[in-house]
């Protein structure tokens, strides 16, 4: 693995062992809470560097925002609609790539799929 910086290794640690799929400014606040010197550009600059690289992975949200994952295989997302939670969802799908393939010549090499819904939290409170 690559030597990173300070700021970038402190960026990266905080995507890494984030419970959630946290946004640029959601990092920001965690690496600013441990005293670092990054600025929100600085945080940007690097997490785009980052999942350049392949440390972690961007996710493109349906509203257009973006969020950082630290789970690099290829899977899923359900976002609630009322909350804006992200959770990841473990598909096989195999499938996919041949009706792709079968329906319009492509080859496909990666999907992002998003599901939209309610999560149970929010469904509790309706």
């Amino acid at each position: 693995m690559a030597n990173f910086s300070k700021q970038r290794e402190e960026i990266k640690k905080a995507v890494l062992e984030s419970k959630g799929h946290p946004t640029a400014e959601e990092v920001y606040r965690i690496v600013k809470a441990k005293n670092s010197t990054a600025s929100l550009s600085t945080v940007y600059r690097n997490l785009n560097l980052l999942s350049d690289m392949g440390v972690i992975k961007k996710i493109y949200m349906p509203n257009g925002s973006v969020r950082f994952d630290s789970v690099l295989y290829q899977h899923c997302h359900g976002v609630c609609i009322e909350c804006g939670k992200l959770y990841n969802i473990n598909l096989d799908l195999e499938d996919l790539h041949h009706i792709v393939k079968k329906q319009i010549g492509m080859q496909s090499v990666q999907y992002h799929l998003i599901v939209e819904g309610i999560c149970t939290d929010c469904q509790k409170e309706s």
